[in-house]
Order: structure tokens, then C-alpha cells, then sequence
């Protein structure tokens, strides 16, 4: 096995995000429906299912080539581990159980380092799955070697790690197993023209384009898992496509104004839309289910 623990760079909670100033105002969020929202907005509804309650602890494999990213590792766990007091986490608060339970606030609980322990390259994503497991039972993850069912997997390969779909079908995806749920991030950087946002590309807030973008895949992916965690709770199938919460303010389709929302430019012409202490991010906006409509906050 190539694990190793993080140590120092599992932290605890930090201080709460917030919406960029207007006093440094760029861009701002045109108010127009995006293609989802206006033909799901109103009838989006719990099928049935769970969703992420209580403390949602977080787990990351980071795997591959980190040696030289500490920094990097920092800053995306900074992020997760602070979020959840913000406001833009608090519209997430609409999307309950059919109980009644809300989402849950994130935790980081561990992460640790795999250099490679399945190769480096990848054919096959059920092999995502494996690592995750893989560094859970070597009690890395955890030490009574316990998947946790309520928690949230996150595999976030390396600038050496190929994939065979990352860069032409997704830059990441969430998915699940019988045990648990988890998110697959591929490396920005390594396609940067498909996977760093265009206003991110070149300048970014915290001077990592590919972590920055990174943070922006993962604020896409969360909003699914924590209302969504087993593909039967906030989703709709359609033409044998699922379609979940992050879907309704991103794609193709969807203007910077609705991904994005309010944007800012900072001193050095990086662009930002929410802060938690003194770092900066870029998170797509999630979909106000009261008032119909892709918000960075309600």
C-alpha cells in the first residue's frame, strides 16, 4: 500500500464563507431561468429517498502525484471544512428527507495520500470505488477499518493519473455503492480548457487554477450527494438520464450568470465569488427551489 496520512492538514472548522462585496462587482447574475430549471423547477421533488443528515463527515483519497502539493490539499480542504456555515451551503437546507431531516454540515475526518496503489491509469471506474475501499481498510480512513454509510468519499486523482473518462466525459462525477457514496475529481490541469473555468483559467483566486477549479467541481457534485446520496431522493429520470440538484444551474446551455452568479475581481484580477477566511473561491450557485430561480444564497 502507498497510503500516508495527512496529519496537520486535517483541520478544524474555519471561519464562515461569504458572498463577495458588491463594492467590487464584475459581473452579476442575469435572473433568467436556466433549460432545467424551466422544465423541472416546479415539479422537482424527494422521490422518496434519504438524504445526508447530521455531521457528514468527508473523506479524501488523494491519489497519485502529491508530493508537492500541500498547499493545494490545504486550500480544498479548507474549503470543504468550512462551507458549511455560509449561506450559499444554507439553500441547500430546502432539499429535506420526506422526515423532514435536513442536509447535513461537512466535516473533513480524514484524508490521506495514495501514490498509486492501483496503477495510474484507469480503464475501468469501478476501480475508484476499490481505492476508496482499499484505504479504508488499511485503517487510513478509518480506524476501526468501518465504511461510514452517512459519509462522503471523495477520490481526487493526481496530475499523473489518467482516466479514460475524465477530460472527454466528465471532469467528475458522484456515484455510490450498497455502502456508500463518493465523488471522483480528476486533476483540472490536466485538461485545462475543458475542466478550469474559462474566468478562472488564467488568474485564479488562489493561485491554483486546478485546485480552484477543483473546488468549483466539488460545490457541483455536494449539492447532489447531500441531496441525493442513493439515485432515489431529489432527482428526476429522464430519457434514461438522471437528473439532480447540481444540474439544474450548470451545462452547456447555462450563461456564466446563472452558473456563477455575483462574481468579483480581486487586486491581483481573479475572479471570486464567495470567501471563507482569507481565501477566495469560485462555486457554482445552486437552485433556489422557493423562488425558482440559481442563487448564491436565499
Amino acid at each position: 500500500m502507498l497510503l500516508s496520512t495527512l496529519g496537520a492538514l486535517v483541520f478544524s472548522s474555519l471561519a464562515g464563507l461569504s458572498v463577495a462585496q458588491d463594492e467590487q462587482l464584475s459581473t452579476v447574475n442575469a435572473n433568467q431561468s436556466t433549460p432545467i430549471a424551466s422544465l423541472y423547477g416546479d415539479s422537482f421533488k424527494n422521490t422518496g429517498g434519504k438524504v445526508l443528515s447530521n455531521e457528514v463527515n468527508v473523506y479524501i483519497v488523494f491519489y497519485g502525484n502529491w508530493t508537492q502539493s500541500q498547499d493545494e490539499q490545504t486550500t480544498f480542504m479548507n474549503f470543504i471544512d468550512g462551507v458549511s456555515s455560509t449561506q450559499w451551503f444554507t439553500t441547500l437546507k430546502q432539499y429535506t428527507g420526506l422526515d423532514g431531516t435536513l442536509p447535513g454540515s461537512l466535516n473533513v475526518a480524514a484524508a490521506v495520500n495514495d501514490g498509486g496503489s492501483r496503477g495510474l491509469k484507469f480503464t475501468d471506474t469501478n476501480i475508484h470505488k476499490q481505492i476508496i475501499l482499499d484505504a479504508v481498510n488499511s485503517g487510513y480512513l478509518s480506524p476501526t477499518n468501518q465504511i461510514d454509510p452517512n459519509g462522503v468519499y471523495i477520490l481526487f486523482a493526481g496530475n499523473d493519473v489518467s482516466d479514460s473518462e475524465f477530460c472527454t466525459a466528465n471532469c467528475g462525477y458522484n456515484s455510490h455503492s450498497d455502502q456508500f457514496q463518493y465523488m471522483f475529481i480528476g486533476y483540472p490541469g490536466t485538461c485545462a480548457e475543458y475542466c478550469i473555468p474559462p474566468m478562472i483559467h488564467d488568474r485564479s483566486p488562489n493561485e491554483t487554477p486546478s485546485i480552484d477549479a477543483a473546488v468549483t467541481i466539488f460545490s457541483h457534485e455536494i449539492q447532489d450527494l447531500l441531496s441525493d446520496p442513493r439515485n432515489d431522493a431529489w432527482m428526476i429520470q429522464q430519457n434514461g438520464t438522471t437528473i439532480e440538484l447540481g444540474d439544474f444551474c450548470a451545462g452547456s446551455k447555462v450563461p456564466d450568470g446563472e452558473w456563477y452568479g455575483t462574481v468579483t475581481t480581486d487586486e491581483n484580477n481573479a475572479t471570486y465569488n464567495l470567501e471563507v477566511g482569507n481565501q477566495k473561491f469560485l462555486v457554482q450557485t445552486i437552485f433556489d427551489l422557493k423562488n425558482k430561480k440559481c442563487v448564491l444564497s436565499s
